[in-house]
């Protein structure tokens, strides 16, 4: 038990760090994924290829009709991924970070509802550990500090004015480009919390290493796909540059997260595995503050210090959901 909050927690810093290399890249945002995609796939014939070829455990079907969830799970790993990208160019890492953590409830309450993996008092610690890591991500709530346009206000006279002030101000206070990112950044959230229920149910079904070559090859395919639908540029997917090392690097601690966090689905509750997860939060805000420089730890430091203490009780009350 203690082995899968362990690998939890790892899981959590991993999905922190691989969207960093995003930052240092202009790369469209599906070809991006599709060299995510490359990465994670050679990294899963690798590895399947040492586990099976030198018996380290039994092979496992390829050809169950199951694996079909490990390729749907790869292509919304797909549109969530390109939302997250995109969302990353026009809001940045650390507000981006926010709006994706309602991934967090989406999957938990998705394998509650459809798992039935906790019952009864322990329902409820999971639940309150669950709010309490999304309060923790609400804390961390902060305005991106690059600077928006001024507004001004324009006199009205028509009835219903406090609502119309209140619409313009929210206009006012996140332009189009903002707006769009933080839409982007939800999409995300809905893809990914997704993909961790199918991810359960397929780790259910006993399939650790097989569900990682569907999955990748799915993102790979989904990817190249997108991508020339958007650009009608077939002959870009071959071109191999610079530009292909940062979605590398991401494919890579991708790979490795995947990995763990199927072994801490085998260890303990998915709900549980995947709400600590979520506090990737956490570290995707260290990360942006003292990195990147989105966000004033100063100016911030009452929000920050108590999102990371809601952070800590999440673990608390998840663990008593063990």
């Amino acid at each position: 038990m203690l082995s899968g909050v362990i690998l939890s927690l790892i899981v959590s810093v991993l999905f922190a760090v691989y969207a960093v290399p995003r930052k240092y890249s202009k790369q469209n945002p599906a070809l991006y994924t599709m060299w995510v995609g490359i990465a994670y796939l050679a990294g899963s014939i690798a590895v399947c290829s040492v586990v099976w070829g030198f018996g380290l455990q039994e092979q496992e079907n390829l050809l169950d009709t199951r694996h079909l969830l490990s390729a749907l799970r790869g292509v919304a790993w797909v549109c969530g991924t390109a939302c997250f990208n995109i969302a990353i160019d026009k809001i940045g890492l650390v507000r981006f970070n926010q709006w994706k953590n309602f991934q967090g409830p989406i999957g938990t309450l998705l394998m509650l509802t459809f798992l039935d993996e906790v019952v009864g008092a322990k329902a409820v610690w999971l639940l309150a550990g669950m709010m309490a890591m999304f309060i923790s991500a609400v804390l961390f709530t902060i305005t991106w500090e690059r600077g928006r346009p001024a507004c001004k206000l324009q006199k009205t006279r028509s009835v219903g004015t406090r609502h119309a002030l209140s619409l313009h101000l929210w206009f006012c206070n996140y332009p189009s480009p903002s707006q769009s990112g933080i839409l982007y950044a939800l999409l995300a959230a809905a893809c990914f919390g997704f993909t961790a229920f199918i991810n359960k149910i397929v780790t259910n079904q006993g399939f650790i290493y097989s569900q990682l070559l569907y999955h990748s090859l799915s993102v790979v395919v989904a990817a190249a796909a997108l991508f020339i639908i958007q650009t009608g540029k077939p002959k870009e997917i071959l071109r191999i540059s610079r530009e292909c090392l940062p979605p590398a690097m991401s494919g890579a601690m991708f790979l490795v997260a995947t990995i763990l966090s199927i072994f801490s689905y085998t260890m303990i509750t998915g709900g549980v595995a995947w709400s600590i997860t979520q506090l990737n939060a956490v570290w995707t805000m260290l990360i942006g503050i003292f990195i990147f420089r989105e966000v004033s730890f100063r100016k911030h430091r009452r929000r920050i210090i108590s999102g990371f203490a809601f952070a800590v009780a999440a673990i608390a009350l998840l663990l008593r959901a063990l």
